[in-house]
């Protein structure tokens, strides 16, 4: 970049291609805070990320046919997305990065920078409020790289990484890509993801390091299981990491049997810069366990008064490491939210530590559901209800009734759903499904499970079937659209309609 042009913004690459790789390097270099959303000097000159939209609105591709009366009708406004490629249309004032990069000299000079600077701003998936842009210091990351990552395994240079995760999310950035760099290994990227192409991506280039979401590695077991040819399930990992959300103890134990290796689950949040605390370290797995805590960092359960708990009792996980952020990007009071004034990090998470020193989350604190006077903890109740042989995974939310009070409502993916109610489950007809024999026998059956090991003020009062449930890319359930289904739809969609 020239010297007149000081500040400047990369806007978001959906490609997730190679690109992704030297733009986050060279804007660190030139001591730049680096982001998937925006690339700039430290005052970060007219960046707005829009949180929330009221209106409803359509993003629609050149060649899509619009119905104008219709969208106007129902208050839709419409926006058209210009045809791509090198003659496509951009942004006033904007140039690509492909561009840039092809007119671009090899010789610049790095910039020395404050350790303790943010390198990267990165926004949280918000899944239970809106997203707010976290600063990673150049610190965090090497700390994380050269002191965590280290006590929980052993990355090499001859390494080979999968890099499948988007490097907008702290996981994919922080343990796929920068610490391939970091460690000089290969990284192999993947940027559009299916279950066969990374099943073939990881055999083609004897992979050795997976860093994935549980669906992903629940993708490849089904990719595994429907391959002809048993000999293309690559058996050349050593490490394979798994965060984002939890995993369940069959599969667990399902992968390490067909991939021969077992998986590591680590536990992080966007403002520890990633992992933390980690299960299955050296093959030493604790069932339901977010593991220990790694190399440098500092775990404890507290009160509700910041008092730390005795062993065993329930309470607030808090986090003090030299990987825990700065804070918020120009956002004070949510700073202050979550980080004590003697640099303890407050996650929001609620569990329990062991007389071993694993710990195991039980809930987040927003998601606890008051029943009747009662906590219910919606992530027991699911733990119980996947166990069940007929369910995929399943989801526990709070519902309120007439009453204003709040009741359980479990939200249940079937694993084996019949193929007369569709394959696809975007055209699943579910109406059909709930209201057939295998529908009523399904919830009945799982009525009279959840009888067999939860308490009765914790079970479900409304079983809802559904064909997938909503995650982010990572991945990590979002509950915020579950409440939203789960209230009646039919005045959602008539005050969208009077708009």
């Amino acid at each position: 970049m020239s010297e007149k042009n000081e500040t400047w913004r990369l806007l978001y690459n959906p490609e997730g291609d190679v690109f992704d790789v030297p733009s986050y390097g060279a804007s660190v270099a030139e001591g730049r805070i680096a982001g998937k959303y925006q690339l700039s000097n430290t005052l970060v000159p007219d960046s707005v990320v829009i949180q929330a939209v009221k209106r409803p609105g359509i993003v629609a591709g050149a060649d899509v046919s619009v119905d104008r009366g219709e969208s106007e009708r129902y208050g839709v406004e419409v926006a058209r997305l210009p045809r791509g490629g090198r003659n496509g249309a951009k942004s006033v004032g904007t140039i690509q990065l492909s561009e840039l990069m092809a007119k671009s000299s090899k010789n610049y000079q790095a910039r020395e920078v404050n350790p303790d600077d943010p390198a990267v701003l990165i926004y949280t998936s918000g899944t239970t409020g809106l997203p707010k842009g976290a600063m990673i210091s150049h610190r965090n990351f090497h700390f994380q790289c050269s002191t965590i990552v280290t006590s929980l395994l052993d990355f090499k240079s001859s390494d080979r990484v999968i890099g499948t995760l988007p490097l907008y999310h702290i996981f994919g950035l922080a343990n796929s890509m920068i610490a391939s760099v970091h460690f000089g290994a290969c990284l192999v990227m993947v940027p559009r993801y299916s279950p066969q192409i990374l099943l073939e991506t990881i055999e083609k280039h004897k992979a050795t390091i997976l860093p994935a979401v549980p669906t992903m590695y629940q993708h490849l077991m089904l990719a595994a299981r429907q391959a002809r040819n048993k000999t293309i399930i690559p058996k050349s990992l050593n490490h394979c990491i798994s965060g984002g959300a939890p995993l369940s103890q069959r599969l667990y134990e399902d992968f390490g049997k067909t991939f021969e290796t077992n998986i590591m689950e680590g536990y992080g949040l966007t403002e520890s810069t990633s992992a933390v605390a980690a299960n299955g370290v050296n093959g030493e797995y604790r069932d339901g366990s977010i593991g220990r805590a790694g190399r440098g960092v500092e775990m404890k359960i507290i009160d509700a008064q910041g008092s730390e708990v005795p062993t065993g009792q329930e309470g607030e996980i808090a986090i003090r490491s030299t990987t825990v952020f700065a804070g918020y990007w120009n956002n004070p009071q949510a700073t202050g939210d979550v980080l004590t004034e003697d640099g303890w990090l407050l996650t929001g998470d609620l569990g329990y530590v062991d007389e071993d020193g694993f710990f195991f989350i039980t809930d987040r604190k927003k998601d606890i559901i008051i029943h009747n006077g009662y906590n219910v903890s919606p992530r027991e109740v699911e733990e119980f209800i996947d166990r069940h042989e007929q369910v995929l995974e399943s989801a526990v939310i709070a519902r309120k009734n007439d009453l204003k009070e709040e009741t359980v409502v479990a939200i249940v993916v079937p694993r084996n759903i019949p193929p007369e109610f569709g394959s696809d489950p975007s055209d699943m007809d579910m109406k059909k499904l709930r209201e057939s024999d295998f529908g009523k026998n399904l919830v009945k059956m799982l009525r009279e499970y959840t009888d067999t090991g939860v308490a009765r003020y914790k079970q479900p009062q409304e079983w809802l079937l559904a064909p997938s449930l909503p995650k982010t890319a990572t991945g990590k359930l979002l509950r915020r659209e579950l409440r939203q289904d789960a209230e009646d739809t039919r005045l959602i969609n008539r005050s969208q309609h009077d708009v």
